[in-house]
């Protein structure tokens, strides 16, 4: 997919501060993993708590609740944090909600910028958390952070 179509099908998911000035496509379209998966460091499957158990997920507790989410990370790493603010040693996440409903995540890289999985789509590098806060995602909810244990560099650009 061409840079130009998937930086317009982007700017219409609603993400009022997700302007192309702010964000990189760092990926083609894959629809094997979503953003949770993603935020987790998992390309190969879906991460969701279905009730079906259809998708993987990580803990027995199956609620699409903040707190499963949280805790469903907890398994990795993670312990929530007040902030998303860089941390030299420290890997974050952030869980988008609205209304205690998890809709988004996205990780921070070394360099302290993020990337996020767009649904089906692409994956992106932005600057700050808050420019995926939108309709589509919600807003901010909950950082969490662990030790960084490996590298996590910028993920390069695809070739357009």
């Amino acid at each position: 997919m061409s840079r130009n179509l998937a930086n317009d099908r982007i700017e219409g998911l609603g993400l009022r501060n997700l302007r192309q000035d702010v964000y990189q496509v760092t990926s083609e379209e894959n629809r094997r993993y979503n953003c949770f998966a993603w935020a987790a460091g998992d390309v190969r499957r879906r991460w969701e708590p279905d009730l079906r158990g259809e998708r993987f997920w990580p803990i027995a507790q199956r609620e699409y609740t903040l707190e499963c989410y949280v805790e469903a990370f907890k398994t990795l790493g993670y312990q929530p944090c007040s902030t998303g603010d860089f941390e030299e040693g420290y890997q974050k996440v952030v869980i988008y909600a609205d209304r205690n409903l998890p809709a988004h995540m996205a990780r921070q890289l070394e360099s302290g910028r993020w990337t996020s999985k767009l649904g089906n789509w692409e994956d992106i590098r932005h600057e700050t958390p808050e420019v995926v806060e939108g309709t589509e995602y919600g807003k901010v909810a909950q950082f969490l952070k662990r030790r960084r244990t490996e590298p996590d560099p910028e993920p390069p650009l695809p070739i357009s």
